[in-house]
């Protein structure tokens, strides 16, 4: 089965996604989002949208998983929202809880009906862009059985190919 990495807003998540990609493409197929914005220099309103249903038209009738950091999160729950029955399972690193406006929250909902089984988390302790216990409260204030995993870092940065191999192939971590 493919997965799709959704990477973070900023071109420098390019090479996080590349580096994933490559770990990950020894066990299943796998393919990396490339952000339009990354091409203009400039995201345009409601590019989230149109990139998840970009993907979406990419993926036609296969069954996926998905890798997304940071807002490529926010794209991954469009995706469950537009196609569920297509989403095998979502791992969610660094969710930017401080950078999210309220309407941007509502991304999110998906989170309330699909599997929790199917569903990983993580977020480092002290991310900048949303603290373990920040992201955890909100994950939670949507579906309270989510597994909401913490990593003991200061940064933005998810290395975590391991604990993605091991969610993707087993369903733990």
């Amino acid at each position: 089965m493919e997965t799709i990495i959704l990477p973070g807003f900023s071109l420098k998540n390019k090479a996080w996604a590349e580096k994933v990609r490559t770990i990950l493409n020894s066990r299943f197929p796998t393919t990396v989002a490339n952000w339009a914005h990354w091409e203009t220099g400039h995201a345009e309103s409601g590019w989230i949208e149109r990139e998840a249903e970009k993907i979406v038209g990419l993926i036609q009738n296969k069954q996926v998983n998905i890798v997304a950091k940071s807002i490529g999160t926010a794209v991954a729950m469009i995706i469950v929202k537009l196609k569920p029955d297509l989403v095998n399972k979502v791992i969610l690193c660094g969710v930017p809880v401080r950078d999210l406006e309220k309407e941007d929250k509502n991304f999110y909902d998906p989170l309330r009906t699909f599997p929790e089984d199917k569903i990983l988390c993580i977020q480092n302790s002290n991310d900048p862009h949303g603290s373990y216990a920040e992201a955890e409260k909100f994950l939670h204030s949507i579906n309270s059985r989510l597994i909401v995993v913490s990593k003991p870092r200061s940064d933005h940065e998810y290395p975590y190919t391991d604990d993605f191999i091991n969610f993707l192939q087993q369903g733990g971590v």
